[in-house]
């Protein structure tokens, strides 16, 4: 009886043996297939988009240099202002960011933008020719999320930037442009770059980008960036969220700008100092003109992710304003992300004071 046993465990590890093998073939059949089933609908002028989230099963992100992403914004850009040339749209003359440092939290926030943006893009240029990808496989209209059990890294940037690229070179195919060469060689990369240079090349590329979107980033949309940023802000302070100001009309979107530049300001002199903080040259930001509203939308990002950095570090829980306290206008002007903006300066100097010892004493709803 014991040989018997004995034999069918055996028997059965064999065939236990043989199914994970074929499953093994099984796996790596299906990756050819579907590699030969995109290489076919790209050369049918199928628009393909890459998956944008990362497989179940990722471990440690791999090391990426400041240098290999900086370059693979740079080519991204590249194939951008191909696009652009072709299609006879504007170029960007705004002046880029000068950014000392910056994590990788903040280029991560961009390259969430990067990536609806350029999806946004595709819809508008391919339409119907959108290749539809197998119910589950991925999903293209939301950008990889944020690592949840770590903090984010260069590789989860480059990641989210590489799925990007592969929409704006899935365009390139589609409108059978890929031989114009108008911009010169791919550049290698530069180990002098460091990552307040990629944050910079990353904000610049998603202000040329905008000038090509049929519905750019709109005044409503800064005003709910501007408005995350106070949900942030109000966890630092257990719930403290500001009366609403008067609302002053006529204010113009530099005015709107310099009032986050403003909200940098205190958050830099607030923020622990063991933070890697963002490096972004304020005199020189509060003193830009002709700021556009995407110019407004990506300053309110990158406020967004330093407060993020500073609510993650400290362990803030998690607060939502009072209902009504702060309503979305039918129709956003930028005197009323000017007024929001003066809510959330106002969060940060009542937090300042609280770190100094003064507290908390602002009016609040909260």
């Amino acid at each position: 009886m014991g040989v018997m046993w004995h034999g069918w465990r055996g028997i059965l590890a064999t065939q236990q043996d043989k199914m994970g093998k074929a499953n093994l073939r099984q796996n790596a059949t299906s990756r050819r297939r579907r590699r030969r089933h995109l290489r076919q609908a790209a050369s049918l002028g199928v628009l393909v988009l890459a998956p944008a989230f990362a497989d179940e099963n990722d471990g440690e992100a791999p090391a990426v240099a400041p240098s290999e992403l900086h370059q693979k914004v740079v080519r991204f850009h590249l194939d951008l202002e191909m696009l652009r040339w072709v299609m006879g749209y504007p170029k960007l003359t705004a002046t880029p960011w000068q950014v000392s440092d910056a994590a990788p939290s903040h280029m991560l926030r961009q390259a969430q933008v990067m990536f609806r943006m350029t999806s946004q893009f595709a819809e508008e240029v391919a339409g119907p020719r959108v290749l539809p990808m197998p119910p589950g496989s991925w999903r293209r209209s939301l950008p990889r999320p944020a690592p949840l059990d770590r903090d984010a890294q260069l590789a989860d940037v480059l990641q989210v930037v590489n799925d990007a690229h592969d929409r704006i070179r899935a365009i390139v195919t589609l409108q059978n442009i890929q031989n114009i060469r108008i911009v010169g060689e791919q550049p290698d990369p530069d180990e002098t770059k460091t990552p307040g240079d990629v944050l910079a090349q990353i904000v610049q590329a998603n202000r040329q980008l905008n000038l090509l979107l049929h519905r750019g980033i709109a005044p409503r949309d800064t005003y709910n960036r501007v408005m995350a940023a106070v949900d942030r802000a109000g966890d630092l302070l257990d719930g403290h969220y500001p009366q609403l100001p008067p609302l002053v009309v006529g204010q113009n979107p530099d005015d709107a700008y310099r009032r986050l530049i403003a909200c940098f300001g205190v958050l830099r002199q607030a923020a622990p100092r063991q933070l890697q903080a963002l490096g972004i040259d304020l005199e020189r930001e509060r003193a830009r003109q002709g700021v556009r509203e995407a110019d407004i939308y990506h300053l309110a990002t990158t406020l967004l992710a330093d407060l993020e950095n500073v609510a993650n570090a400290l362990g803030s829980k998690t607060t939502k304003p009072p209902r009504g306290e702060y309503p979305v206008p039918p129709f956003v002007f930028p005197s009323h992300i000017a007024q929001l903006g003066t809510v959330l300066e106002t969060q940060l100097r009542a937090w300042r004071r609280a770190e100094e010892g003064g507290g908390a004493e602002d009016s609040g709803a909260g």
